[in-house]
C-alpha cells in the first residue's frame, strides 16, 4: 500500500512539474487606420505621400509584429517589422490598401494574423472606388461534408467610402479563375446558394460597382466539399 502512494505523490509531482507547450500568440486588434474609412491622418510629404499612423493592440504571447500593408490597385506590399504596438509608414495619397498584423514569438513556428482591414489614404479625389468584397462564408480554403440538403450559401460583404454600392457580380466555377457569371435576386443582394458536387473545389469572386462606375474584384475565394 505504502508503494501505492508512494507512486500516486511521484505521478502527482510529475504532472504539477510539467509545463504547458509553447503556443502561438493570439491575434492583434487593429486600431488605425479604421476599416472601410478616408484616412486623413498623418504628416503630408510634398503633397503626395501621407506619413500614416499604424496603430493595434498588443497581442498575448507576442514578442514582435510584422505590419503588412498591400495597394490595392497595384498589388505592392510593404512589410515592416518591429516590437512596438504602432508605426509611421509614408504612403502614396489618393490610393486604397488592405493592412494586417503578424504576431510572432521566438519558442513557435506559428504566427498568428489579425483580421484584415482596409482604408483610403485621401488625396484630392472626388469619388472613390469600392473596397475589395470579403467573404463571410465559407471560410476561404474550407472542407466540409456534403450538406443534406446538397446546397451551399455563399455569404459575402462589401463597402465604399461614397456609400454608393450599386450592384456586384458573383463569378463563380470548377476553374481557379471563376468566369461564369451568376444571375443574383437583386443588384445588392450579399448572399448566393446553389448545388454542389461531393469531392468538388468551388472558387468564387465577387466584384463590386458603384453608381460613378468603379469597379473593384475581390480575391478568389475557394472551398472543398468532401468526398
Amino acid at each position: 500500500m505504502k508503494q501505492i502512494g508512494l507512486l500516486f505523490v511521484c505521478l502527482l509531482l510529475y504532472s504539477c512539474g510539467k509545463e504547458d507547450p509553447p503556443k502561438a500568440p493570439e491575434p492583434s486588434t487593429l486600431i488605425f487606420p479604421t476599416q472601410n474609412l478616408d484616412c486623413t491622418q498623418g504628416e503630408l510629404v510634398n503633397g503626395v505621400t501621407r506619413k500614416i499612423p499604424f496603430q493595434w493592440g498588443a497581442a498575448k504571447g507576442a514578442e514582435s509584429y510584422e505590419l503588412h500593408i498591400t495597394q490595392l490597385s497595384s498589388g505592392a506590399k510593404t512589410i515592416q517589422r518591429t516590437e512596438l504596438t504602432s508605426l509611421e509608414i509614408p504612403l502614396a495619397t489618393a490610393n486604397a490598401y488592405s493592412w494586417k498584423v503578424v504576431a510572432s514569438n521566438t519558442q513557435v513556428i506559428e504566427t498568428t494574423d489579425s483580421a484584415l482591414w482596409y482604408f483610403f489614404n485621401a488625396g484630392s479625389e472626388t469619388t472613390h472606388a469600392p473596397f475589395p468584397a470579403t467573404a463571410l462564408t465559407p471560410i476561404s480554403g474550407s472542407q466540409f461534408s456534403m450538406p443534406v440538403d446538397g446546397l451551399v450559401s455563399l455569404r459575402w460583404s462589401g463597402a465604399d467610402i461614397d456609400n454608393d454600392l450599386e450592384t456586384y457580380e458573383l463569378l463563380l466555377g470548377t476553374d481557379p479563375i471563376p468566369s461564369n457569371k451568376q444571375a443574383l435576386a437583386s443588384p445588392t443582394t450579399t448572399q448566393f446558394s446553389f448545388s454542389v458536387s461531393a469531392g468538388q473545389t468551388y472558387y468564387w469572386q465577387i466584384i463590386s460597382i458603384d453608381r460613378q462606375g468603379n469597379t473593384t474584384p475581390s480575391a478568389v475565394f475557394d472551398f472543398k466539399i468532401k468526398e
